[in-house]
């Protein structure tokens, strides 16, 4: 979460706007009172009832501190502890910080500051259902970490993504259990927090699944309609669907736009310089391209280096793939940061997740066949699929 600005606003009264328990605490209004030893100040970043971001610094004094703010209903939350003229360096911010779930009423956190996992947290439905599922996973996780530590040490790029390959059993285990998470908790606001960093993972037909099992109070939050946006987005992006057409500039500053192929059979290839299985996968791409061009297919990469131009020509380069036509992906950081619309990008057109990702389309426009992703196929059915098409 970044926070942007300060807000530090006087509560404002008007007749119907806020109300009164009988204890007197106002309606939507939480007070998190901490018991925390080791630290001398708290922070804590939220969304207040307007959905703006407020970020709340408090001294801790005896351990004791009180937090209060305006929320209507549970949400996600960072807290971090500090002590007396203590700096975190920039790159460590994020990382101390401590994810929690507020809610409107009374709240505690308890613990020691430099232990922030075992906080103990009381008056949060929501956090309670976190830690469930925290709970489940956690022998996991704990399985994973020498993985993980030689992972952040290893600084050649492909030894990296090797060690990477190495996670993939933990967290296919890992989405098991928290997708049997989503299903027995289909009303949790865990559930519709969390969905956005399992879109990629999950296939369309469980995304939907969990999507339907929201009721119509929770289909009304930010978070599961966007979710049902990414679910249209990747509908698009689908066999059976008429290919979105673009128009952009490709590698050589000329005009090019997926309207100017029809009549041939075509892959859209998503990839990045970056991603090492895109990188891996090419010289089977130039094969693919080899034996069938003549016979009518084009390919038109679509990279995600948006960021970097001169590393994107340099992979095409590299990988001795400019013999096909290649583009960028469109995507406009600033507008992406402000959660705008971003029409330029071709990979938000057909709902890509995950790289690489290929899209086949037949000659009258018609998306016939995706592979790569947890919604498509593999190379190899992809090489069947040309064979069968292109005798």
């Amino acid at each position: 979460m970044k926070i942007s600005h300060l807000l530090l606003l006087p509560f404002l009264f008007c007749q119907g706007q806020a109300s009164f328990a009988q204890s007197g605490q106002i309606k939507n209004q939480f007070n998190l009172k901490g018991n925390v030893s080791g630290a001398d100040s708290v922070l804590l970043y939220y969304a207040d009832a307007a959905g703006k971001q407020v970020q709340v610094a408090k001294l801790v004094i005896g351990q004791k501190f009180t937090l209060s703010g305006n929320i209507s209903k549970p949400v996600g939350a960072r807290i971090l502890f500090k002590k007396k003229g203590e700096v975190i360096p920039r790159q460590q911010f994020w990382e101390r910080m401590t994810e929690i779930y507020l809610e409107p009423g009374t709240l505690t956190i308890s613990g020691a500051a430099m232990e922030p996992n075992n906080f103990k947290i009381t008056g949060s439905k929501t956090q309670l259902e976190s830690d469930e599922l925290k709970g489940n996973i956690s022998g996991i996780r704990k399985e994973m970490q020498p993985v993980i530590d030689a992972l952040q040490k290893e600084k050649d790029h492909e030894k990296a993504s090797e060690i990477r390959d190495q996670l993939g059993p933990y967290n296919d285990r890992i989405k098991k259990i928290t997708y049997d998470f989503f299903i027995a908790h289909p009303n949790s606001y865990v559930t519709a927090d969390m969905m956005r960093f399992y879109l990629a993972q999950m296939g369309l037909d469980s995304t939907k699944r969990v999507y339907n099992n929201f009721s119509a109070a929770m289909k009304k939050e930010k978070a599961v309609q966007e979710l049902y946006k990414e679910i249209r987005k990747i509908e698009s992006g689908m066999p059976g669907s008429v290919a979105t057409n673009f128009t952009t500039k490709d590698l050589k500053d000329q005009p090019l736009s997926l309207s100017d192929f029809k009549g041939k059979y075509v892959i859209i290839d998503f990839w990045a310089s970056w991603c090492v299985p895109c990188r891996k996968g090419n010289p089977h791409l130039i094969n693919v391209y080899n034996t069938y061009h003549d016979k009518g297919l084009e390919i038109i990469g679509v990279s995600d280096d948006d960021r970097n131009h001169e590393v994107w020509k340099k992979a095409v380069d590299q990988d001795k793939i400019g013999i096909w036509h290649h583009v960028l992906r469109g995507l406009n950081m600033d507008l992406r940061m402000k959660n705008l619309p971003n029409p330029e990008d071709i990979s938000e057109k057909y709902g890509i997740h995950s790289l690489p990702t290929k899209i086949l389309i037949d000659p009258s426009g018609k998306i016939i066949g995706r592979y790569g992703d947890n919604n498509g196929g593999s190379d190899e059915d992809l090489d069947k699929k040309l064979a069968e098409l292109l005798k």
